[in-house]
C-alpha cells in the first residue's frame, strides 16, 4: 500500500477521471466541522475551569475524542459529498477508516492541551498549529488511502499547499481563540460561536485544499484484501458514531458548564465582592456548623468581631476609593495568622468577624487576638503616604457566654464597642474574663523579665523513707514571687511559660540552679540524698538537650549520681525514638529517671519494659483517696506490686496525714513526699535540718 502517491507518468495509469461535489453534503461537512470546533472549545473552557488536575485530565481526553471524531466526521461527509465518474459509490477499508481516527484524535488533545493555557506564547502557539495540521493531514491522508482506488495520485505542489493551510488555519483559529475574548462587541457566548465557526472552516479549508491535490486517474479493478464498507454503510457509520459522541460531549458540558454557573453563583451569594472574604451570609452557615460540632465533641469555640478605628475619617478625609484600599488591605492581613480551619469574614462596612474553634480555655481566644492585632502593626503604604490602621475586637466565647449564633455575634460587638472606650485592644464580653486574659498578658511579660533578671527561685520539698522517716532526696520545685500578683503559683506560670515560648529557658534556669545548689550542699558535707527537678516534654524533643545537661552538670561540678530528672507520664505517652535514645544516654551518665503523676497519662504500661525509668510517683490523686476509695486503694497496690517486680522504686506523692502514710506503706509503697512531712522550703532551712537540727525542723511545718 501507497500512502503518498505522486502524480508522475505511469504507463499502467488510464485517462484522468473527473470528480464532482455534492453542494449539499459539502455544506453538511462544513457544519459538521463548525459543531465539532465549537464542541472543542466548550470542552476546552471545561478543561481549564476544573478544579483538580484529574479532572482536567478527563475534559482533555473527552475534548480531544470529541474534537477528533468531529474532524473525521468532517473528512468522510466531504468524501461522500465527492464522486468520481466510474467509482460514484466506492468502497472504504474498515481498518484503514478506523485507523484515520486516531492522528484526528492526537492531533485534537495538542490544540486543546494549548487551548487551555491561560497565556500562550508565540513558540506555544506556533506548535499547537503544527500538532493540529499535522494531525489533521495524517487523518485525511490515511482516510483517502481507505478508498482503496489504485489510481489515486496526488499532484505535489497542492499537497504542500495542503499542509501549510493547514498550519495557517491552524494557527489562526488558536490565535483567534485567545484574542476573540477580547473583543467588547461580543458576549462570552458569540465569541465561543465565532472561534469554533472558525476552526470549523479551518478544518473544512485544510480538507478541500488537499481534495485538490487528488488526482484520480482510470485504472483496473483489484480485488481488495481487507474488510470493506458500502457507501450508504460509511454514511450510517459516520452519522452514527459522530452524532452520538458529539452530542454526548455537548450534553456533558452543558450540565457542567451550568454546575459551574450554580456554583459561581453560590460563591457570589456567599462571598463579599470588594474583599474576596466569605459574607455575612456565609459566616453564619460556618458558625452553625461550628457549633454543631463543638455541641458534639464538648468544646468551645469564639466569635471575634473586629472593626477599624475611625474608618469614618479615612473615607471622609481621603475618600471612598482609598477607603477601599485599606478594606482589602485590612482583609488581607487578617487571613494570614489566622489558622486554616478558623473562617475570617466581612460583616460589612469595615466590621470583620472571625470565627475561632476547639479552645482549650478561653483565654486561647487571646492568641489569636494578639496576632490580629499585630498583622495591623505596620502602616499601609499607598502611593506617597503611609496610614496607620488600629483596630479593636470583642470577644465572646461558646458556652460560657452563649450556645446562640445571633447571641455570639450581637455578644462579641458588644465587647468590641467597650474594647473602643477603653482602648484596649480587645475586651471579651465577660469583663472578669477580659481581667484574666490581661493578667496573664502582663504576667507573660513578667515572667519573661524575671528570667532574665533572675527574680525566681526554688524550694525544695523532702522526699522520705516511709519506715524510717529518713530523706532520701529533695524535690526542686520553682517558686515566683511577683511585686504586684504576690506568689505566683506553678499551676498558673507553668502552663504561661508553655504557651509564651518561656518552658525551654524555664526548664533550663531550674537543672542549673538546681545543680549549683547541690554543689553547695556537698561541699558543706551535707547529705541530701537526690536532686529531683521536673523535666518537660519540650525539653527532651530537643536534640541538644543530653548536652545542655552534660555542660550544666560540669560547670556546677555536680556529680550526675546525685541528680534524678522527674518526666511526666503524658510526656512519655508519645515519644520517638529519638527520645527514647535520649533518655538512655542520660541515664548512662548517671542521671536517675522518675516517671512523674504516675497513673493519669492513660498510656499503656508496654513502655515501662522500654524506657530506662529507676522511679514511679503515684500520682497525689490517687492519695488522696486511698482511707476511703477500695479503687484507689487497688490502684496503689497494683503499682506497688508492679514497679516492685520490675526493679522501680516506688513513691507517693501528696501525703498530707499521718493516716494516709501508713496506708500507703501498708500496700506497699516505701517512699513517700507531701505536705505531712515536710512544706517546700528554702535552700538555707533545707541545710538547718540537713544539719541535724530538731529544733529548726518544726520551721517546715512537719505535721
Amino acid at each position: 500500500m501507497e500512502f503518498w502517491r505522486f502524480d508522475t507518468s505511469d504507463p499502467s495509469l488510464g485517462p484522468l477521471l473527473e470528480g464532482a461535489y455534492d453542494p449539499l453534503l459539502v455544506t453538511l461537512s462544513i457544519a459538521i466541522a463548525c459543531f465539532a470546533g465549537l464542541t472543542a472549545l466548550m470542552l476546552a473552557d471545561r478543561m481549564v475551569a476544573s478544579p483538580t488536575a484529574r479532572s482536567k485530565t478527563w475534559w482533555h481526553i473527552g475534548g480531544a475524542v470529541a474534537m477528533g471524531c468531529g474532524i473525521w466526521a468532517m473528512h468522510f461527509s466531504a468524501m461522500l459529498a465527492f464522486s468520481v465518474a466510474g467509482h460514484e459509490h466506492s468502497e472504504y477499508s474498515l481498518s484503514l477508516t478506523v485507523l484515520s481516527l486516531v492522528p484526528a484524535m492526537l492531533g485534537s488533545g495538542a490544540a486543546l492541551h494549548f487551548m487551555a493555557h491561560p497565556n500562550l506564547r508565540g513558540h506555544q502557539l506556533l506548535v499547537g498549529a503544527l500538532l493540529m495540521a499535522v494531525g489533521i493531514g495524517s487523518m485525511h491522508y490515511t482516510g483517502m488511502e481507505a478508498m482503496r482506488m489504485e489510481g489515486l495520485r496526488y499532484h505535489f505542489p497542492f499537497f504542500v499547499l495542503s499542509i501549510v493551510v493547514a498550519f495557517l488555519l491552524a494557527l489562526a483559529a488558536l490565535y483567534l481563540h485567545f484574542r476573540v475574548r477580547s473583543l467588547p462587541a461580543f458576549s462570552e457566548s458569540g465569541m465561543t460561536l465565532v472561534a469554533g465557526v472558525f476552526m470549523g472552516f479551518a478544518v473544512a479549508g485544510m480538507h478541500y485544499t488537499a481534495m485538490g491535490a487528488s488526482r484520480f486517474y482510470e485504472t483496473p479493478v483489484t480485488a481488495a484484501h481487507d474488510s470493506l464498507l458500502s457507501h450508504g454503510g460509511m454514511a450510517a457509520t459516520i452519522g452514527g458514531f459522530s452524532g452520538l459522541v458529539l452530542g454526548l460531549s455537548l450534553l456533558v458540558t452543558w450540565v457542567d458548564r451550568q454546575k459551574a454557573i450554580q456554583r459561581m453563583l453560590v460563591h457570589l451569594a456567599n462571598t463579599d465582592t470588594l474583599t474576596g472574604l466569605p459574607n455575612r451570609v456565609h459566616f453564619r452557615q460556618r458558625l452553625g456548623l461550628a457549633l454543631s460540632h463543638s455541641q458534639r465533641h464538648g468544646t468551645r469555640l469564639a466569635v471575634l468581631f473586629m472593626d477599624l478605628n475611625d474608618f469614618k475619617t479615612i473615607n471622609d478625609s481621603l475618600g471612598h476609593a482609598t477607603g477601599d484600599r485599606v478594606l482589602k488591605e485590612f482583609a488581607r492581613r487578617l487571613s494570614a495568622p489566622v489558622r486554616g480551619e478558623d473562617t475570617v469574614a466581612r460583616f460589612g462596612g469595615d466590621e470583620f468577624i472571625i470565627l475561632v474553634q476547639d479552645l482549650n480555655v478561653p483565654e486561647d481566644a487571646v492568641q489569636t487576638a494578639e496576632r490580629l492585632l499585630r498583622a495591623m502593626d505596620a502602616p499601609i503604604e499607598f502611593d506617597d503616604w503611609k496610614l496607620h490602621a488600629q483596630a479593636s475586637i470583642g470577644i465572646s466565647i461558646y458556652p460560657d457566654d452563649s450556645e446562640q449564633a445571633d447571641e455570639l455575634i450581637q455578644q462579641a460587638d458588644t465587647a468590641m464597642y467597650r474594647a473602643k472606650r477603653h482602648d484596649c485592644g480587645y475586651h471579651f464580653f465577660d469583663k472578669a474574663m477580659t481581667d484574666r486574659a490581661m493578667l496573664r498578658v502582663r504576667l507573660g511579660n513578667d515572667l519573661r523579665d524575671a528570667l532574665k533578671q533572675d527574680r525566681l527561685f526554688l524550694q525544695y520539698q523532702p522526699q522520705v523513707n516511709l519506715r524510717t522517716g529518713k530523706w532520701t532526696g529533695v524535690e526542686a520545685l520553682a517558686r515566683w514571687q511577683h511585686p504586684r500578683e504576690g506568689n505566683i503559683p506553678p499551676t498558673t506560670f507553668v502552663p504561661l511559660a508553655e504557651r509564651t515560648g518561656l518552658a525551654l529557658p524555664l526548664g533550663e534556669w531550674a537543672l542549673r540552679r538546681a545543680c549549683q545548689q547541690g554543689r553547695v550542699w556537698l561541699a558543706a558535707g551535707l547529705e541530701f540524698g537526690r536532686i529531683a527537678v521536673n523535666v518537660t516534654a519540650p525539653q527532651l524533643a530537643r536534640p541538644g538537650f543530653v548536652m545542655q545537661l552534660r555542660r550544666i552538670l560540669e560547670s556546677a561540678d555536680f556529680p550526675a549520681r546525685y541528680l534524678e530528672l522527674e518526666i511526666t507520664e503524658s510526656s512519655l505517652m508519645h515519644s520517638d525514638q529519638g527520645t527514647i535514645e535520649r533518655l538512655h544516654e542520660i541515664r548512662r551518665m548517671g542521671v536517675t529517671l522518675a516517671i512523674d503523676d504516675f497513673g493519669i497519662g492513660y498510656s499503656a504500661l508496654s513502655y515501662l519494659k522500654n524506657l530506662p525509668i529507676d522511679k514511679l510517683k503515684i500520682d497525689r490523686s490517687f492519695v488522696h483517696g486511698v482511707l476511703n476509695d477500695p479503687r484507689d486503694q487497688a490502684i496503689i497496690r497494683a503499682v506497688a506490686d508492679m514497679g516492685a517486680s520490675l526493679g522501680f522504686t516506688v513513691l507517693a506523692e501528696g501525703i498530707e496525714t499521718e493516716e494516709q502514710g501508713e496506708f500507703v506503706l501498708r500496700l506497699g509503697c516505701r517512699q513517700g513526699q507531701g505536705f505531712f512531712f515536710a512544706l517546700p522550703a528554702d535552700a538555707e532551712t533545707i541545710a538547718v535540718v540537713l544539719n541535724g537540727s530538731r529544733r529548726e525542723e518544726s520551721v517546715l511545718g512537719r505535721r
